[in-house]
C-alpha cells in the first residue's frame, strides 16, 4: 500500500478563497477542505446527498481508506444498488474542520509561524465544521442538497444543516445523535480528557515536534 501524505491523499481538495470566520470570533486563514465524491451529479445538481463524518470517520466514506487499505466506513450502505444508490446519488462527503485527514487542523502549518498549529488550532464547533462544509457546496455551485446524512458527531452536523440552513436542504437523516450533551456526557468526555493527559509522553500536547 502507498504511503500518502495527509495532505496529498488520493481525494478532492478546496482552498477557500478567503479566511473563515468561526463561531468564537477568530479568524482562520489559508483552509483547506479534503473531501471524496461517488456517483455522478445530474444535469440540474438536485441529486446531492452529503454524508457528515463521526469522530473518528474521514471523507473516505465509500472508498478504500488510502492509509489504512479499510473499505469506507459506509461502503455497506453506499454504492451501486445500495441503500444510498450511487446510479442515482451524488454523494460528497468531507473531512470535517480540525479534522486530520487533510482538512485544515492542529496538524496543519499555521502561515503565520511557520510551524504545525498544534495547540495553538482555534476551538472548532460543529457550526464551524458546517459553514465550512457551506462553502464546499457553494463552490461546487449546489443550491440545494437532497438529504444531509450523518451519525453521531456526523448528526449533530446534519442537525445544524437543518437548523441554520433548512432552505438548502430538503430532507436530513440524523442517526444515534443529540442536540446538546447532558451532564452524564460531558463528564464522561472529560474522562477521554484526563486520560490523554496522563499519558507521560502528553509533552503538553505538542505531539508534532
Amino acid at each position: 500500500m502507498k504511503p500518502y501524505d495527509v495532505n496529498d491523499l488520493p481525494c478532492c481538495y478546496f482552498h477557500l478563497d478567503e479566511p473563515l470566520k468561526l463561531q468564537s470570533g477568530e479568524i482562520l486563514d489559508d483552509v483547506t477542505i479534503a473531501w471524496s465524491e461517488v456517483g455522478k451529479l445530474n444535469e440540474d445538481k438536485s441529486n446531492v446527498i452529503l454524508i457528515c463524518h463521526a469522530l473518528t470517520g474521514d471523507q473516505f466514506v465509500a472508498q478504500q481508506n488510502p492509509l489504512t487499505g479499510k473499505p469506507g466506513w459506509w461502503s455497506n450502505l453506499i454504492g451501486k444498488g445500495k441503500v444510498i444508490d450511487t446510479d442515482e446519488y451524488y454523494v460528497i462527503c468531507s473531512n470535517v474542520l480540525g479534522g486530520c485527514m487533510g482538512t485544515t487542523g492542529p496538524a496543519s502549518l499555521n502561515v503565520k509561524t511557520g510551524k504545525a498549529w498544534g495547540l495553538d488550532f482555534p476551538v472548532v464547533t460543529i457550526s464551524d465544521m458546517v459553514q465550512a462544509q457551506l462553502k464546499l457546496i457553494e463552490h461546487l455551485g449546489i443550491k440545494t442538497l437532497f438529504s444531509v446524512i450523518g451519525g453521531s458527531m456526523g448528526g449533530m452536523q446534519a442537525l445544524e444543516w437543518g437548523r441554520r440552513y433548512g432552505d438548502r436542504v430538503k430532507s436530513v437523516a440524523a442517526i444515534a445523535t443529540t442536540a446538546q450533551h447532558s451532564a452524564q456526557n460531558i463528564a464522561f468526555n472529560e474522562v477521554g480528557r484526563q486520560a490523554v493527559m496522563a499519558d507521560p509522553d502528553w509533552c503538553g500536547g505538542d505531539y508534532i515536534h
